[in-house]
């Protein structure tokens, strides 16, 4: 047209660009999200936060009226209190923090505490370790269970994969392996209350949910749902990814297929709680206690005591844990009863005085506990999180290095995403 005009002797027409609403959408208010909100924030940059729930936190989020106390119905420790700044956090607050698992792990088999428990288990686990180190010279990845021996290796694998949320045949031995090991916290009013109170200070909106991401022009995406649409420079997303590769969030145009095979192989993992609230607390039981017959019958149960409230925990997971979620909340609510009981005696049946059920694989927003690797894409978390054209950028079950299934690795994945987009900024 310009040039036309020109030809013509009459002015070109040129047309501004709209401008942008903020300078980063990040989508999501989850650790990952509300910690990029932060650092996009310090460093000047105007940033909206789309919240798809009516709460903030994500995964992280302490309960306090089902059971008429603190209950963290998805994270609850603090890994690595070593290295996690959460703890300090905590404490600048005011909050009180206890070192958990001080007693170490009771092993139950047929109901009863098996003796030096712990101590086979451990060495149980270590001549896992050394087979899946001889095994691994091929150089191919495999699943933790197919390296066990014995019934109490088999015992460790499923034990390994119940922290992972997944089952031993399921683990990925190169992803289980990148994955960091230290002391765990748990701090006074829950993990859930301290990620919401550190971020006090983000606008979030809330009800918010993207529906779609249009990333086709060169200078701006756009993202739009039932509140209408924003442009911005950049996004970052930190929905989980299997709520991604369910395709609740339209990408226009679509994201590439290597993108797209890794959230096809990150799949939410099953790790389902039970909440029971007791007349007093159970200072006679073990804090942590592992079934190992369920174990070996792939039905993986475990058991929290919490030292200090009149508060168990079940926990189911794997291919157990989303058989009891298809069955729906009066199986899993049942179930939690039984396994308590199975653990720690009849006794205890009479002084149940409440349930709750945090089941995450039946939540849409989120479609599992947290990402769980498939066997031999082990790089998934690392292609998932590499940033897109500079404007796309990933974070939560992403990378995270050490730490990706915790709420310090979402934070940590959700503060690097800030700091590639303040650094490209200012290149």
């Amino acid at each position: 047209m310009a040039a036309g005009a020109a030809l013509m002797g009459a002015p070109a027409i040129v047309r501004a660009a709209r401008p942008v609403e903020a300078d980063v959408v990040v989508i999501g208010a989850g650790a990952a999200g509300l910690a990029a909100a932060r650092a996009l924030r310090a460093g000047g940059r105007r940033v909206v936060v789309l919240e798809a729930r009516n709460r903030i936190g994500g995964r992280a989020h302490t309960d306090t009226a089902a059971l008429g106390l603190p209950f963290d119905r998805g994270a609850h420790w603090l890994h690595s209190a070593s290295v996690n700044p959460f703890l300090a956090e905590a404490r600048r607050l005011g909050r009180r923090t206890w070192l958990s698992g001080e007693d170490g792990l009771t092993l139950l088999r047929g109901g009863r505490a098996l003796k030096d428990g712990e101590a086979q288990l451990e060495a149980a686990m270590a001549q896992l370790e050394r087979r899946v180190v001889r095994r691994s010279l091929l150089g191919a990845d495999f699943a933790l269970g197919q390296a066990a021996g014995d019934e109490m290796q088999q015992v460790a694998a499923e034990y390994a994969a119940f922290t992972l949320a997944t089952d031993r045949d399921r683990l990925s031995v190169q992803d289980y392996g990148a994955l960091a090991d230290g002391e765990d916290h748990v701090v006074e009013g829950g993990f859930g209350q301290l990620v919401a109170d550190l971020a006090a200070d983000v606008p979030v909106r809330t009800g918010h949910g993207v529906q779609k991401i249009d990333w086709r022009a060169s200078d701006r995406v756009r993202v739009s749902g039932a509140f209408g649409a924003l442009d911005a420079r950049q996004v970052v997303i930190t929905v989980p990814p299997p709520v991604l590769a369910r395709g609740t969030i339209a990408f226009d145009p679509p994201l590439p297929v290597l993108r797209q095979a890794a959230l096809d192989a990150l799949q939410g993992g099953a790790f389902i709680k039970v909440g029971l609230r007791l007349d007093r607390p159970l200072t006679e039981a073990p804090e942590f206690a592992f079934d190992m017959d369920a174990a070996l019958r792939h039905e993986t149960t475990a058991l929290y005591v919490d030292p200090r409230l009149p508060l168990a925990t079940v926990i189911f997971s794997g291919r157990h844990a989303r058989a009891l979620s298809t069955a729906g909340p009066g199986a899993l609510t049942a179930a939690g009863r039984a396994a308590l009981v199975a653990m720690l005696g009849s006794s205890l049946r009479g002084r149940i005085t409440a349930t709750t059920v945090a089941d995450w694989t039946s939540d849409p927003f989120a479609l599992g506990a947290y990402s769980v690797v498939k066997v031999g894409q082990a790089r998934a978390r690392q292609v998932y999180g590499t940033p897109i054209d500079h404007r796309l950028f990933f974070a939560g079950d992403s990378d995270g290095k050490a730490y990706a299934v915790t709420v310090m690795g979402a934070r940590r994945s959700g503060e690097a995403a800030g700091r590639a987009i303040l650094a490209r900024a200012r290149g």
